[in-house]
Order: structure tokens, then C-alpha cells, then sequence
């Protein structure tokens, strides 16, 4: 009997005995962390414990009444609770009875030393240092780590890692005694360095939180863009909350809108109109424009008065409808579109962001009539994203040479930007741009610096066009002598006193601006 064991047996037998004390174990990889450009920590993972039980084991042990009440000291929920969950899954090894310990409860059961039955398990949690001022950039992770909004989403593939393996030796309670053999190390996920300003993103956040309140808003978005890189420094919406808590986690409060959510540009939208009609050689810069009201078929086209002959920054400078309206029907239509389309409307951006709203451009343009390119040309019949908007006016003032958007931080100085507009062109509009934005938007001034912007007050076209409903925008650029920053801003159904462009969204503009040119050391324009 003993030459069988020992000799025909054994390779059985050995094989029997490992299956009951040699064990794999997973090993649990890092995720990799989220920084700002400066190496500012957005989203960072620490180790938790979560409380498991064998329920199948558990339930066969002598002392069991005992053991449930040893679990809801730990856990503060009554045995009965917990009698129940565990009894519901009898047949089952594995139950996770709570999912996050606090640093006591992770003491007690070290200290009491369960066994195989009841134990603890290591895994990582996500943790947003900024809470909802980044929530929105950000995104969340599920509970196994795995990411479902935002960068989280984005890049999960290169945060997430690779777990690892190792071979134990356990005794008959099935604790580790020893490590035999590491099958696989794990592998921390990669790190990524983001193209956002923490810093400028916070004043992102709070100066727009402050104008929802002050003008008892809906809702409201910034970006805030590199003219020269593309790099997108801030991007902020509100409502926003802290999405480590699950119950933030709802598309209300975590879609990021300036990306993902288009509307009609109303007036800002003129200033591409009039890109197109400079580009194409139509009219020149010093021209002048009758704005006197016309009809179009049955819809006459006007504006609040009547203001005569302008001259092409004039047009710009009271937002004629009619005056931008006679320049772009003056256009061919597909003239017109190719602008329109080069500049980034109708397609989504190289953002790669989830959700990405491409806007509507309807490709057709052949079949463009006069009443719709006149609709065109001041902003209705079109919808953009607010980080297209961002993007077009950042490419006039980066000399018409246009960068593609990222959320990375940009490395190397070679960039990849294409020329769709004449350096010409750009000049021109820049010069219109600062003169509308002096004469037009006050509130969007920032001390020392020069700036060049539009404003737009669009009718909601979801409420059928009804007069009480509006998004006030504001896009600019500073500081015009050496543009840096583009920064878009949409203040979604403004429901006080105010409800114009300028009034609502310039003065965030001019906050954020005044906060960042300074952070970043940009010296005042000269004058």
C-alpha cells in the first residue's frame, strides 16, 4: 500500500494536496492618475478594503450566531440584516458585505483573525482632489474601477493596467503563509498629463456658478482654449457636483455640456459670416452696407431700427441682421459652407471626448435659398457646440491657421495646425473684433489688456422662439497683440432682469480672462 501511494499514486496525490494549500491570488494594479499640466494631481487612486464573506462556509460554522454578531459590531448593521444577505446566497464562496471599511473596521477584523471565511480584500478607489470643479473634465469610475464618463472613460484602456499573479501557500484555513511564485507583476496603469490649468479651471467654475446665481439661470458652460496649441486649459458647466458620490451621477449633473450639447449661435455666429465674405473676396473691409429693412419671400429682414448705411465693422459693432444678411446672400452658397465647414461646424472635434455633439450643417448647400443662408448668416438654422465656438475664434486669432483640440498636454513646440483662412482675413476681423467688444460688451473688458469678442443673444428654438427664453454667449480673445486665450461662454435661460450676451456672459468673461492672463504672466498689452 505504501509503494502505491508513494510511487503509482503520487503525482495524484501531489496534484490533490496543492489544489487544497497552493492557491493563485490576484494582485490588484494601481490605476494610473490624471494631473494638470503643471503635475497638479485631478484624479488619484488609494487603497480600500472591502469586508468579504464565504456565505456556503460560513453558514455551516458551529458559532455561527456568534460570527454575525462579531460582523455587525464591525459593520454597524444588525445580524439580522445580515443573516439575510448571507442566507440568500448560501450556495455561494464569495460576497462582498462591504464595500468600503474605515480604518477601525479594518483593525477589528485583522484583530480577530476570521479565518478563510471572512476576510479582507484590497482594491482601489478613485478620489477627485477638486471635487465638482473638475467633475465635469473628469468623469467618475464604477465600483470595480472601470471608467464611465469623461477622461475616466476616454482613457480607461491606458489607466486601467493589467492585474497580477502570484502563486501561495496557505494552511488548512486557507490563509497565505507564504509567497511560492509571482506568475505575473502587476502593471500600474499610465499616467496622463492633461492639458488643463487647475488653477484657471477653478476660476472657470466659480465665475460662472457666480453668474447662474446672480442671474437665476438654468445652466451654463466655459471653455477656455490655447489660440496657438489647441490645448483646451479649462472647460467648466453648471449644474455641476462632486461625482465620487453616487448620487451626483446623473446625466443632469455629469454631462459635459460644452461639448456634448449644441444650440444656435445666434449674433456670434455673424463674425464667421463675415470671415466668409472677406475670404472669398467679396467684399473688402473698408466697404460699407445698406441695412435699411428688405424682405426675403414673405419674412422681412430687419433690425430694432433702422440704422442706414454701415460700414462692414459698423455691421458687426450693432449686430445688424440686416446688414449681415445682405453681405451673405451675396455669397455662393457653398462658398459659404466650405468656411463654415473648414472653420469646424458640422463635425465633431479631435477632442475625442464621449458624447461629442457634431452640431448641425446642412451639407447640402446647392439647395440653399436666400431666407435660409440670411438665417444662417446671424445664427439660426445652425447648431454648434460651445467648443466649436471656442475653436473658430481661436483660429482667427492664431492668423487663420487652425490647431486641433486636445485635452493632452502638448510636449513638443512643432504643432500640427492647417491654414484655412488668409492671414488677411484674420487681421481684419481681430481689428473688428476689438472694436465691437469696446463699443458692444463693456463688461467683457479686462483691465490692461486688449480684447476682441462678440456677443450673441439667441432665442431658444426648443421653446418655439418664445421671446422670455434665451442663451446669453460671449466669445472673445486675449489679448489681442499676441492672442493667447480664446474663451467661449453660454449662459443658458438667464431668468432675471438681464438676458443679454454682454450683460450675462461678458463680465465671466472678463474674470476668467483678468485670473488667467495674470496667472500664466502675460504682460499687459501696450498701448
Amino acid at each position: 500500500r505504501s509503494f502505491y501511494l508513494q510511487y503509482l499514486e503520487s503525482d495524484f496525490l501531489n496534484t490533490e494536496g496543492e489544489k487544497k494549500h497552493i492557491k493563485y491570488k490576484s494582485i490588484p494594479a494601481n490605476r494610473g492618475s490624471i494631473y494638470d499640466r503643471n503635475g497638479i494631481p485631478l484624479a488619484v487612486s488609494i487603497p480600500i478594503y472591502r469586508l468579504i464573506v464565504d456565505p456556503k462556509t460560513i453558514l455551516k460554522k458551529d458559532n455561527y450566531s456568534e460570527l454575525l454578531e462579531a460582523l455587525s459590531n464591525i459593520i454597524s448593521k444588525s445580524a439580522s440584516e445580515i443573516d439575510s444577505e448571507i442566507r440568500k446566497r448560501s450556495a455561494k464562496r464569495y460576497y462582498v458585505l462591504k464595500r468600503e471599511l474605515r480604518k477601525s473596521e479594518v483593525e477589528i477584523v485583522r484583530e480577530d483573525n476570521f479565518g478563510n471565511y471572512i476576510y479582507l480584500e484590497t482594491f482601489y478607489k478613485r478620489f477627485y482632489p477638486n471635487g465638482e470643479t473638475s467633475s465635469h473634465l473628469l468623469g467618475f469610475t464604477d465600483s470595480e474601477g472601470r471608467g464611465q464618463e469623461g477622461l475616466e472613460y476616454v482613457l480607461n484602456s491606458g489607466l486601467s493596467g493589467r492585474n497580477g499573479l502570484k502563486k501561495v501557500l496557505t494552511d488548512i484555513h486557507q490563509n497565505s503563509i507564504a509567497d511560492i511564485e509571482m506568475i505575473n507583476d502587476p502593471m500600474i496603469g499610465e499616467d496622463f498629463y492633461s492639458s488643463v490649468d487647475i488653477k484657471i479651471q477653478h476660476f472657470a467654475h466659480q465665475a460662472l456658478k457666480s453668474a447662474i446665481e446672480k442671474h437665476n439661470a438654468k445652466g451654463g458652460s466655459v471653455v477656455v482654449m490655447d489660440v496657438t496649441t489647441g490645448e483646451i486649459i479649462a472647460i467648466s458647466n453648471q449644474p455641476a457636483g462632486n461625482l465620487s458620490l453616487s448620487e451626483n451621477r446623473i446625466p443632469k449633473i455629469y454631462k459635459n455640456k460644452a461639448i456634448t450639447d449644441k444650440f444656435e449661435p445666434g449674433s456670434t455666429f455673424k463674425t464667421l459670416t463675415m470671415v466668409a465674405a472677406l475670404e472669398n473676396q467679396i467684399f473688402q473691409a473698408d466697404d460699407t452696407i445698406d441695412t435699411a429693412p428688405y424682405k426675403i419671400g414673405s419674412t422681412i429682414v430687419k433690425d430694432p431700427r433702422d440704422y442706414g448705411i454701415l460700414s462692414m465693422e459698423e455691421v458687426l459693432i450693432k449686430s445688424s441682421n440686416a446688414g449681415i444678411s445682405r453681405i451673405s446672400i451675396e455669397l455662393e452658397p457653398c462658398d459659404l459652407y466650405s468656411v463654415f465647414k473648414k472653420l469646424g461646424f458640422g463635425e465633431i472635434t479631435s477632442s475625442g471626448f464621449p458624447g461629442e455633439a457634431s452640431g448641425t450643417l446642412d451639407t447640402n448647400c446647392n439647395s440653399w435659398r436666400e431666407r435660409k443662408i440670411a438665417s444662417l448668416s446671424y445664427g439660426y438654422g445652425i447648431d454648434v457646440s460651445l467648443i466649436q465656438l471656442a475653436s473658430a475664434y481661436a483660429t482667427i486669432a492664431n492668423k487663420g491657421i487652425k490647431q486641433p483640440i486636445t485635452l493632452k498636454k502638448i510636449e513638443s513646440k512643432s504643432l500640427d495646425g492647417i491654414r484655412i483662412l488668409s492671414e488677411e482675413t484674420s487681421k481684419d476681423i481681430m481689428a473688428m473684433l476689438e472694436k465691437v467688444a469696446i463699443r458692444g460688451a463693456p463688461l467683457a473688458k479686462i483691465n490692461g489688456y486688449r480684447i476682441g469678442g462678440k456677443t450673441g443673444t439667441a432665442q431658444i428654438a426648443a421653446a418655439n422662439y418664445s421671446s422670455d427664453r434665451h442663451n446669453a454667449i460671449f466669445v472673445g480673445v486675449v489679448p489681442l497683440s499676441q492672442p493667447k486665450l480664446s474663451i467661449a461662454v453660454i449662459v443658458n435661460e438667464p431668468r432675471g432682469e438681464e438676458y443679454y450676451g454682454g450683460r450675462v456672459a461678458g463680465p465671466v468673461f472678463s474674470e476668467i480672462g483678468s485670473h488667467s492672463l495674470r496667472l500664466l504672466g502675460i504682460a499687459p498689452d501696450d498701448k
